[in-house]
């Protein structure tokens, strides 16, 4: 083969040595995105009945790594505003909406972790709702890595006021899709 043989076999080296140097890099890229906490919130039916339904608020965090310092934020309050209903008074929305004040901070939740706090009800007689049945409205989250990177700019999260325990929403009809686009 001589000479010909030689560069086709250095050729394939280095063509190897390329691919392997690039699956490095994306393996490097992946690990580096996914090796970090990934907080989400939702809303979740706390107890259901023929009446009401009243509904917790869960923060998870399904990431590889605790989170610290989580703070909740409305993202366009003109949404949250028309998310309540009629027994919405300044009482309960300082009880239920106290999660989005900026004092309200969770310090630690553990990879795999979640807590909850009271969130309002859905009643039958819509002038003792809180919520309006199947109302959304987007939050941010941000919070802290356990390395100190800080996370801000995770896409909204959008809480629908909705019966979890029931796929078709319960008593007050169907849940609806949301499909969210990344802004670039």
């Amino acid at each position: 083969m001589g000479e010909t043989g030689d560069l086709l076999n250095l050729a394939v080296a280095a063509v190897a040595l390329i691919v392997s140097v690039v699956a490095l890099g994306f393996s490097i890229f992946f690990w580096y995105r996914q090796f970090r906490p990934i907080v989400t919130a939702m809303v979740e039916t706390h107890h259901g009945g023929n009446d009401a339904i009243a509904y917790d608020l869960v923060i998870l965090n399904s990431g590889w790594i605790p989170a610290k310092n989580i703070k909740l934020l409305v993202s366009d309050q003109t949404a949250l505003q028309a998310a309540l209903g009629a027994g919405a008074n300044e009482e309960n929305k300082a009880l239920w909406l106290a999660c989005f004040e900026p004092t309200s901070v969770i310090r630690l939740l553990q990879n795999g972790a979640r807590t909850s706090c009271s969130f309002g009800l859905t009643h039958r007689d819509p002038r003792q709702s809180f919520w309006m049945p199947q109302a959304e409205f987007p939050i941010q989250i941000e919070y802290d890595g356990w390395f100190g990177e800080t996370y801000q700019r995770d896409l909204p999260n959008v809480l629908q006021i909705a019966d979890s325990d029931s796929f078709t929403g319960g008593m007050w009809g169907p849940v609806k899709t949301l499909a969210v686009s990344r802004r670039s």
